[in-house]
């Protein structure tokens, strides 16, 4: 479970935002701030953010505010809001299935509980999206969907396909009891494919790979390459002497969610996976872990020799190329939704406190009251 220390650590204190009433919403809002992260690993300095009916119409340096526009000054930072790329936030046991080892057609949408307090918890963490995987217990364990925290909005009903070769899906007392038996039945499903496997199949839906260690790593690669599947591994701790053959599948890669205490191996996989050019982001399975350790993950993975640029970049602009929803949320740009952070520092700084959170335009979290 989260440690307490990270807890006080990440400090969530809202901070004094001049917020506007959510009357002058329909309004142009515009957002000025020492430094805007933008998501792709470019800032702008002394930036912009003119927003309208909760997408983004401009961003940059020195642009003219319309007239009426209602103005936030931000003395810090701003960002895309944080996205977690595995949770289970709000849906409780609703994403597992003991009886089943195949729900292709499951969708983790139908579980989603926009009113639940789990996702208070996120938003008062950055994360403004998350995506809702179904359990790894099953060989195909259903449809993920990306969700946001406020506002019961679902972004992409049906982003991946969750498969599992991990030990999870080994079981003493039905079918599949070992790694053998799990790829022969996962490779007669997609030699005769049907439903959502087929569409995973065409590479029209991704793949949500879970895995733990480098055996199942290594398998997943292997018959992700068979069936020419497109997506992500989810499972990233044992990757650091295998970070050459994850690169050449081309899959992306969910790093495991970080703990206190845990040792270097897990930010060292991260950092080796990063040099090799993987697309990366970060999984939380929130609520068993606090939504802080999203970002505290990102840190630890900086202190071990990951690139800032590309920390900020995994939660937020990467993370929501990996669950396919680039075009719609993860980068403060034109024509993507205004869901953004305002931090008083560097968002994978540890010493940097969140002043407010904005989900559509909208003042969700902190800011002045």
């Amino acid at each position: 479970m989260f440690n307490g220390l990270i807890v006080a650590a990440l400090a969530f204190l809202p901070g004094e935002v001049d917020a506007p009433k959510p009357a002058t919403l329909a309004r142009t809002l515009a957002f000025r701030a020492d430094v805007v992260y933008r998501g792709d690993g470019t800032s702008i300095d002394d930036g912009v953010i003119l927003v309208k009916e909760g997408v983004i119409t401009q961003v940059g340096s020195g642009l003219e505010i319309p007239e009426g526009a209602a103005i936030v000054d931000h003395d810090g930072a701003i960002s895309a809001g944080l996205i977690a790329l595995h949770s289970e936030d709000g849906a409780g046991a609703e994403l597992y299935d003991s009886t089943r080892i195949v729900l292709a057609e499951a969708e983790a949408r139908h579980a989603f509980a926009p009113e639940h307090a789990d996702f208070d918890r996120a938003l008062a963490a950055g994360i403004t999206a998350l995506v809702l995987a179904p359990s790894s217990s099953s060989l195909i364990g259903g449809q993920s969907a990306v969700v946001k925290t406020s506002g019961g909005r679902v972004v992409k009903p049906a982003a991946q396909l969750a498969l599992s070769l991990s030990r999870d899906a080994l079981h003493t007392n039905r079918f599949p009891t070992s790694y053998a038996g799990a790829i022969e039945e996962l490779e007669r499903r997609f030699g005769e494919p049907e439903g959502p496997v087929a569409r995973a199949a065409s590479g029209s839906l991704p793949v949500l790979i879970d895995v733990n260690d480098r055996a199942e790593t290594l398998r997943a690669i292997g018959f992700a390459q068979r069936f020419g599947l497109k997506g992500a591994l989810y499972g990233s701790y044992w990757a650091e002497e295998i970070a050459p053959q994850i690169a050449g599948s081309g899959l992306d890669v969910i790093c495991t969610p970080f703990d206190v205490g845990d040792d270097s191996r897990s930010a060292r996989a991260v950092v080796a996976l990063a040099k090799e050019g993987v697309r990366l982001g970060f999984g939380l399975d929130a609520p068993e872990r606090h939504p802080g350790s999203l970002r505290f993950g990102a840190a630890a993975c900086v202190r071990a020799g990951l690139e800032t640029a590309k920390a900020r970049k995994a939660l937020t602009g990467d993370a929501a190329a990996i669950a396919g929803v680039a075009g719609r949320i993860g980068r403060v740009a034109r024509g993507l939704d205004a869901d953004l952070v305002l931090w008083s520092g560097d968002p994978v700084a540890l010493t940097s406190s969140i002043q407010a959170v904005y989900v559509d335009g909208e003042l969700v979290h902190g800011g002045s009251k």
